[in-house]
């Protein structure tokens, strides 16, 4: 029976709740078994006031609709490398000088890690951001209101 295509398996509903939930990464880089964790609550609210450059250049960079090269990326990422060392320290659990010993495929495979685990929680800051800057907007370009004496 030439032509069959091959069934494919069937998902289980919540299946991928617990990567969802908790989207640790782990890996062995530089011969050190690494887990790159999501920030806490509290955690991730510490850390953005130093990195508010960073949330300003993603605030603009999903705000734009120019597509995204691969270079671009690196741009950024280099413009704000000692901020993203020091997120990354902290959600690996490592100190910043071993990852300044990182070879590039190293330091590239926990950059991904570090993403994959804490970049939503960049997109969604950054969102946020952009949702009340539309609603100050919209309410300075509808003038003053007035209330009752």
């Amino acid at each position: 029976m030439a032509g069959r295509a091959a069934r494919k398996p069937k998902e289980v509903p919540g299946a991928n709740d617990l990567e969802i939930l908790h989207p640790n990464r782990s890996a062995t880089i530089a011969g050190r078994e690494v887990v790159v964790r999501e920030y806490g609550f509290i955690e991730g609210q510490r850390l953005l006031p130093t990195l508010r450059p960073f949330l300003d250049d993603i605030k603009a960079l999903i705000s734009s609709d120019a597509p995204l090269a691969i270079g671009d990326v690196q741009t950024f990422i280099g413009r704000h490398i000692d901020a993203v060392t020091d997120a990354m320290a902290i959600a690996a659990d490592v100190d910043v000088e071993w990852l300044g010993q990182l070879s590039q495929d190293d330091g590239q495979a926990l950059l991904m890690m570090w993403w994959a685990a804490n970049g939503p929680f960049y997109i969604r800051s950054a969102r946020s951001q952009i949702m009340a800057d539309q609603a100050v907007a919209k309410a300075s370009a509808a003038g003053p209101t007035f209330t009752q004496p």
